[in-house]
């Protein structure tokens, strides 16, 4: 007998009427827990079981199903398994060879470390940028972004239609994505530029004043002294995190963000600097201390801590209502907006483009137009009041 190969077994039916049929399977991990599905292959020793026995060796899983380089598969059981199976390991195989234009080969080129203008985005744009670009691999990885049209673009934005900060973020990268490949080679125009974007995109809302509260009540000295250098300069998390404490004396906090490589100087508010006057004693030159009073030794360190603390019962508000961190940086424009400051001055402190300024300020704007608007209908009212309420309020 011909030894099957690894993961290949075979399982033998016999019917009402004695007729014996041998069924091949293949099944990787069988027996255990982590057993594959088991897929249907063809008699072996025959040129379609060799070739797809190589698919289902090139096969990897996870928690949702089947992928071949990083394609996600349909199921097993559908049709167009094999179809597509076939083509992504064409793909695989080609990219063997220099010069293959695919969308795989252009996210991967694009997130190389040694391409420079992916090394220049912060940490955390990076972090969704490489979620984005796995959807991409999963969904177009073996296609070619030169056949690329605003149409596909669309139906994939629109796909994530339920999530509109997902579904905008991946429009972004998926525009710079094709804007940068233009002239490398992977295509002629960048189709997305005309795509729409998915309104109700910006989940970062503004702190209440009981978000505040509970802050003040349940999270520890250093938890609430971060929060508040966010609130005080509207600075993006990771450049909060690497504030250089003041000397004594100092007016300002230097501030270079991560995002722009761009230094502000920040004039300290007075109830600021009491609660830097608070700050522990220590040799560490760094404002922020982690639970240890050692100085976080990534935004991702002060991430985790700061997720614990939201998981625990007292912060179910938060996670009710949708409060996050970033919050905190609207806060930062919508009160230097509310106290009169031009988009040029609230941007010079929060380190924001005054285009970005009137776009996080946009309910201030909307609360002035309406003060002005309801004043000016005070002052005009008896121009305008109907006889009716005259007679009736004696005026």
């Amino acid at each position: 007998m011909v030894e099957l190969p690894k993961h290949v077994h075979r399982v033998t039916k016999t019917n009402k009427r004695g007729s014996v049929t041998v069924y091949t399977f293949y099944t990787k991990f069988r027996n255990t827990g982590a057993a594959w599905p088991s897929i249907a292959l063809p008699d072996p020793m025959t040129k379609e079981f060799i070739e797809r026995l190589a698919y289902c060796e090139a096969m990897d899983r996870d928690d949702k199903g089947l992928l071949l380089d990083g394609k996600r598969l349909p199921s097993h059981k559908e049709k167009s398994f094999w179809a597509d199976a076939a083509k992504a390991h064409d793909a695989f195989v080609r990219r063997g060879r220099d010069g293959v234009k695919d969308f795989k080969s252009l996210v991967e080129t694009f997130q190389d470390d040694k391409n420079p203008f992916w090394s220049s985005l912060s940490a955390s744009t990076q972090r969704g940028y490489k979620s984005s670009g796995k959807m991409i691999i999963a969904s177009w990885g073996d296609d070619l972004p030169v056949d690329l049209t605003t149409v596909d673009a669309q139906e994939a934005i629109d796909t994530l239609g339920d999530t509109p900060a997902t579904a905008n973020q991946f429009r972004a990268f998926l525009s710079r994505l094709m804007a940068w490949g233009i002239p490398r080679g992977y295509c002629l125009t960048n189709p997305v530029k005309h795509t729409e974007k998915i309104p109700g995109g910006d989940p970062w809302v503004p702190w209440p004043n009981w978000a505040f509260e509970l802050i003040f009540e349940h999270a520890p000295f250093h938890m609430q002294m971060i929060c508040m250098s966010a609130f005080f300069t509207g600075q993006r998390q990771g450049d909060v995190l690497a504030m250089v404490k003041p000397k004594a004396g100092e007016n300002v906090i230097a501030v270079t963000a991560q995002k722009t490589k761009k230094t502000v100087w920040i004039p300290i508010h007075t109830v600021y600097r009491k609660w830097i006057e608070k700050v522990p004693a220590s040799d560490s030159v760094m404002l922020h201390a982690g639970v240890r009073t050692h100085a976080y030794a990534s935004a991702d360190s002060f991430r985790n801590e700061w997720q614990k603390m939201m998981d625990k019962e007292e912060f179910k508000r938060f996670r009710e209502n949708r409060i996050v961190f970033h919050g905190l940086r609207k806060n930062a424009i919508i009160n230097l907006l509310e106290v009169g400051c031009t988009e040029n001055q609230a941007g010079a402190i929060c380190n924001m483009s005054a285009q970005m300024v009137q776009h996080y300020g946009r309910e201030v704007a909307l609360k002035t137009l309406a003060k002005d608007a309801m004043k000016l209908m005070e002052e005009r009212w008896s121009e305008i009041e109907p006889a009716a309420f005259r007679n009736k309020n004696g005026t």
